[in-house]
């Protein structure tokens, strides 16, 4: 993460204000959600009541702010992996588990892969 920070130092400035932005205001092209003039339980919500934005489009949007996606979803996902058994992983994010497994062995932190390469 502190690689991320250093790479991008005013990205959390950035992502953290379009949230605030989001919340106290979001932008919204459906009528039927100004009709019924509910909350949306979503962040993000989408064009259709209580459903949330597609995720695409969340990436484009993000993309357009300058924030980077690919590098921020690569990092929460080790974070994730190595606080977390893979298994939880798998059913927090919908993953199958052999791929939270996978995961799990990319983020692994032990040098003994290393060591033995080089003896």
């Amino acid at each position: 993460m502190d690689k991320f920070r250093q790479a991008h130092p005013n990205s959390q400035g950035r992502l953290g204000q379009l949230i605030k932005e989001q919340i106290a205001q979001p932008r919204t092209t459906t009528r039927v959600r100004r009709a019924l003039e509910e909350a949306s339980p979503y962040l993000l919500p989408g064009k259709f009541p209580h459903r949330p934005r597609n995720p695409h489009g969340v990436g484009n949007l993000l993309k357009q702010h300058g924030l980077p996606v690919l590098s921020a979803r690569n990092t929460a996902m080790i974070e994730a992996v190595t606080t977390l058994p893979p298994i939880v992983v798998a059913d927090l994010f919908d993953l199958h588990p052999s791929t939270a497994e996978a995961w799990a062995r990319y983020a692994n932190d032990s040098w003994t892969h290393y060591l033995a390469a080089r003896a």
